[in-house]
């Protein structure tokens, strides 16, 4: 695996070029390193990965193919000894002080770079694929398994505690990002942060979670409703659903970002909402909850191959309540897989 990846990332490579890379999640991707501290240095016919002495260990039995150099000062062990290079940075990672330090202490005409590792990691291996399925999967069934256990009186961090505790019970590692669980006009906040607020019959409840396994990620969304839900509820719950259902069904690869958005704004047009959906269709989903790539993109881009994208859109209204509908899919040539498999139905709490 390491091999592979960094030798796709030395196709981008000019001859002469070096790429210091300090995103610990290209770090990771390129490698398989997990520990908190370390660079990694690519020319176009070798790499090599530093970090200190606390994973020493570590990064020999996580990365056998590159040999380690170890220490503290990662561009004085990376980059001191080399001939004078053009050198890419990942500018996004880089602050500016540490750029700054680069290029008044090292004889190297440095470039800050963005997105070419993050491109690369956008269409994924069927091994990533696997282990977003079982983020995606462990999600699901504690999802399933809490919102049975819902009613009125709870609180939305009750609710998000009992979520989360779930998933780690069922094997997470950890959760994919702070879950939001969002009753009645609260709901209307597309990132509400959960709080003592207690449910109450005729509130709607949104709630946006994922687990993380294995360094991978799953995001979903489900809104449900306290007792019997009122008319404009169950339109305004219907008309999301319908809108993201016409963006899987037109999803497939090599189709463009741009179809998809359309085909949902327009059910959301003919429905009546699309002034009340107020945020971007969805994202990449994978080493980060949000990566690459991101809806809104560049009028001719393409949707490729292999993509684990998120498409969630929603309606909100104000100091009344709010509906969102997301999954988790990967996308391919038929169309796609959902990972996060639920039900559709507003669910009666």
């Amino acid at each position: 695996m390491t091999l592979t990846r960094i030798s796709r990332l030395q196709q981008q490579i000019k001859p002469g070029q070096l790429f210091y890379i300090t995103n610990l999640i290209n770090v990771r991707y390129l490698t398989g390193f997990t520990g908190s501290n370390a660079a990694l240095l690519v020319t176009e016919g070798d790499a090599i990965i530093a970090t200190d002495s606390r994973y020493e260990i570590q990064v020999r039995e996580q990365v056998p193919d590159l040999q380690p150099v170890i220490g503290r000062d990662f561009p004085g062990l990376l980059l001191s000894k080399v001939a004078k290079s053009e050198v890419l940075v990942e500018g996004s990672s880089l602050s500016v002080n540490s750029y700054q330090n680069l290029v008044a202490t090292l004889d190297h005409e440095f470039v800050t770079t963005a997105g070419i590792v993050e491109n690369l990691r956008i269409v994924k291996e069927e091994s990533e694929v696997a282990l977003i399925r079982t983020a995606c999967e462990i999600s699901t069934q504690a999802f399933m398994d809490v919102i049975k256990t819902v009613k009125a009186g709870q609180s939305e961090k009750h609710i998000r505690n009992a979520l989360e505790n779930r998933m780690r019970e069922l094997g997470a590692d950890d959760i994919a990002f702070e879950s939001i669980v969002a009753a009645g006009s609260n709901s209307a906040i597309p990132h509400h942060e959960p709080t003592d607020k207690e449910l109450q019959s005729g509130d709607f409840l949104k709630i946006d979670f994922g687990a993380k396994f294995d360094g991978y990620h799953a995001d979903c969304t489900r809104t449900a409703v306290v007792g019997k839900p009122a008319e404009w509820q169950v339109e305004l719950h219907s008309a999301v659903t319908k809108a993201q259902l016409a963006g899987r069904q037109t999803i497939r690869s090599e189709i463009l970002f741009k179809d998809v958005e359309q085909a949902v704004n327009h059910s959301l047009i003919e429905s009546g909402y699309r002034e009340y959906f107020t945020h971007g269709l969805g994202h990449g989903v994978g080493l980060e909850i949000h990566e690459e790539p991101f809806f809104g993109r560049v009028e001719t881009a393409k949707i490729a191959p292999n993509t684990v994208i998120t498409i969630e859109p929603g309606a909100y209204l104000n100091n009344k309540g709010g509906v969102r509908v997301e999954d988790t899919i990967v996308v391919n040539s038929a169309g796609y897989q959902n990972l996060t498999n639920l039900t559709y139905e507003l669910l009666e709490l």
